[in-house]
């Protein structure tokens, strides 16, 4: 476990959902080693009959269990599908093997986050291509994968919308300059959620262009103001800021209206400078949106009723129309 105690405590937030996709790696793996320890034992069972049915022609001169291959058995796997087992056993033993290490991020000074990003989920993503693979051999069926290439990395684009339900959250540790949050929007479908540890100084609203109608966002200053992203049954994002940045959370649940759903608590002091790659108009432009979507909309306009000209009285018609002709002022009014 890495040793930042705000890594720790994300982890310790984060224990729900990250058991539930560990569980089911394990369950998966378990499943795979019946398969095979049932392949094994059908194969082995085959051989031992064909040896009893040789009997004293066949000892020592016939070597049953190559016998038992060649003649095959529809009750027993073949070597490929048993092979194609072993090999998806094999990666997930290594994913679950690296517990909760696979689920922490540490983002390189200078490095691409959304490519360290796409990475890392791929990694993640071979448990899928695994219980794929090993769906597949145990029904003697193709994966309709590339198997060599999708048990080393899977993509998240790859992910099947079941896969995408059952994503770990991630803990991203990443330096302030680098942290180009719009680069984990394509990752933000099913129950895929990112929670962002930010070191050093940092755009003011670096969340703001995730804000979607139903992914949860929140800027915050303690790991507790994320509790809402264990709870939240989608797809979530948080970040853990330094004080300068804007504290806020974009709650789906709270409303209809972007302005309903969004509490923001500005910081003490406003004055920006470039970060990174960032200059200072690119952050002021984050602000802007993030105020906009906070506006709510005017209150409606209740025009004056208007009068209908068949209800005025006719003599007064009468009398505006030639007052306007002979352009003589109108009375003033008591007069």
């Amino acid at each position: 476990m890495p040793s930042d105690p705000r890594v720790t405590r994300a982890f310790e937030l984060l224990a729900k959902p990250i058991e539930q996709y560990r569980t089911a790696v394990a369950t998966t793996l378990e499943e795979v080693r019946g398969h095979l320890a049932a392949g094994r034992s059908d194969r082995q069972a085959h051989a031992e009959r064909l040896q009893s049915q040789l009997g004293a022609f066949g000892a020592g001169r016939i070597d049953t269990t190559r016998l038992s291959t060649l003649l095959g058995n529809r009750e027993a796997l073949d070597v490929p599908s048993l092979q194609r087992l072993e090999r998806a056993s094999d990666t997930l033993r290594n994913i679950v093997s690296r517990g909760s290490e696979l689920l922490h991020l540490t983002i390189l000074r200078g490095d691409d986050m959304a490519l360290c990003v796409s990475a890392r989920l791929a990694l993640i993503g071979r448990a899928f291509a695994a219980a794929r693979i090993a769906a597949a051999a145990h029904n003697r069926a193709e994966s309709g994968l590339d198997e060599a290439v999708a048990l080393s990395t899977f993509p998240f684009a790859e992910w099947s919308a079941s896969e995408r339900r059952l994503a770990p959250p991630l803990v991203i540790s990443v330096e302030g300059a680098d942290l180009v949050a719009g680069g984990l929007a394509p990752f933000l479908d099913g129950m895929q959620k990112f929670l962002l540890i930010v070191d050093g100084p940092c755009a003011p609203a670096p969340l703001v262009r995730l804000i979607t109608p139903g992914v949860l966002v929140i800027q915050g200053y303690d790991v507790p103001d994320f509790e809402a992203v264990t709870t939240w049954p989608a797809t979530a994002v948080a970040a853990l800021v330094p004080e300068t940045a804007v504290r806020f959370t974009h709650d789906p649940a709270a409303g209809s209206r972007p302005w309903q759903r969004l509490s923001v608590h500005m910081p003490p002091d406003g004055r920006l400078a470039r970060i990174g790659g960032l200059t200072a108009a690119q952050q002021s432009e984050e602000l802007r949106q993030l105020e906009w979507l906070t506006v709510p909309p005017p209150a409606p306009v209740v025009a004056a009723p208007v009068v209908e000209a068949s209800t005025a009285d006719p003599v007064d018609r009468l009398a505006s129309w030639l007052l306007q002709q002979a352009q003589i002022p109108a009375p003033p009014p008591g007069a």
